[in-house]
């Protein structure tokens, strides 16, 4: 049988609360089919943690097979399994009409583009409201059909609308960060004594994978003319990837292996980020960039490009400093203005880490993000 016929022979049977506590209070299913425990599994553990009790009843669908399940579980968070992941499964979408009909869903929410992928043919079919979660520069292909989409940022809106979307069609939400997250366990001078520095020298710090589009490549041209300029200053790279040995190969040949040290995967982000005086990241067009507001609410300025979501957290001048992307010599400049003056860096640091924790909070996002699907679901 087709994906058309499957999905046609469910939506005869309209998913329609099946109780009264459903009619009553919106139940949102949140369906997502991951293939790892990534950024889009975590936001979604933590939103529904931080949405527990509010105004909707939120479920969650998640594909049986994902590599994902076990961290879910252990995250202590309830979850119905379902054979709904792959882009070529014909029972995908009765098996999502079924478990929306089961958990009294009035509105499915999709997470990553699989999901979302057979959401479109739910609605193609007569079947729920959904609303797409979009975290990237993706393609608008796995969204067309749904009724509303949620980005997390103007920049990956602004993408859409030009590959064809209705403005009225998408709302960007700026995903938040738990301050609590962000507690450091070590002090900033034990985290220093262990990489061999002491109080007063300059570090910056660079947190991502080890990838090109991350501005590696830019950023190890830059760092030669700053410690050309300042030689005692250090550059640490917290992350691993692909571009490893491209860069082991750099840092030799310029000279400065004992000063642009690469750290590998590190979980102690917090004592790491605390540890350092700078956070700069010139990625070439973040969606949105999480980590920028991790930096701030440790009190770092930030160095990130005028590009993607990067400018709707780092306010030019006041919570940082914003260059064009690929342009080693501003990056330079402005990785040199930082350090140099360590009493404007600190002030920098102090409001970025208010300016974040007003803007990109848990409750206002639930709260935002609730309103969104009351709208859809009617």
């Amino acid at each position: 049988m087709s994906i058309a016929k499957v999905a046609a022979v469910h939506s005869r049977r309209q998913l329609r609360p099946t109780s009264q506590s459903a009619i009553d209070k919106l139940t949102v299913m949140h369906a997502i089919t991951p293939s790892r425990m990534a950024g889009a599994e975590m936001f979604l553990t933590r939103f529904l943690k931080h949405a527990e009790g509010g105004s909707i009843d939120h479920r969650l669908l998640l594909n049986r097979d994902s590599p994902a399940v076990g961290e879910f579980r252990a995250a202590g968070v309830d979850f119905e399994p379902a054979g709904i992941g792959g882009k070529v499964n014909l029972l995908a979408v009765s098996r999502l009409a079924a478990s929306a009909r089961k958990m009294g869903a009035r509105l499915i929410a999709s997470h990553l583009s699989t999901a979302s992928w057979w959401c479109c043919w739910l609605e193609r079919f007569g079947g729920l409201p959904t609303v797409g979660h979009v975290q990237g520069f993706t393609s608008a292909h796995w969204h067309r059909g749904q009724t509303h989409l949620v980005t997390c940022s103007n920049a990956v809106k602004d993408d859409l609308i030009e590959k064809g979307f209705e403005p009225n069609r998408i709302t960007a939400l700026q995903l938040p960060v738990e301050p609590a997250d962000m507690v450091a366990t070590r002090s900033r001078a034990e985290v220093r004594r262990e990489f061999g520095v002491d109080e007063d020298t300059p570090v910056v710090g660079t947190f991502a994978h080890l990838s090109i589009k991350k501005g590696y490549r830019e950023l190890i041209v830059a760092a030669e003319r700053v410690l050309r300029e300042m030689p005692n200053a250090q550059f640490w790279c917290f992350g691993d990837g692909m571009l490893r040995e491209e860069l082991t190969r750099g840092i030799a040949e310029r000279g400065f292996a004992d000063r642009f040290r690469l750290m590998g995967f590190r979980r102690d982000v917090p004592d790491m980020m605390r540890a350092v005086d700078v956070m700069a990241l010139p990625s070439h067009r973040e969606p949105y960039g999480l980590v920028y507001i991790e930096a701030a609410l440790c009190d770092l300025p930030v160095i990130a490009c005028r590009a993607g979501g990067a400018p709707e957290i780092v306010v030019d001048g006041e919570t940082g400093l914003l260059v064009p992307p690929k342009s080693p010599p501003e990056l330079a400049e402005a990785i040199l203005e930082l350090l140099g003056d360590r009493t404007r860096s600190q002030a920098m640091g102090r409001r970025g880490n208010e300016s974040c924790r007003e803007r990109f909070n848990w409750p206002k996002f639930v709260t935002d993000l609730s309103e969104v699907y009351e709208s859809v679901a009617g």
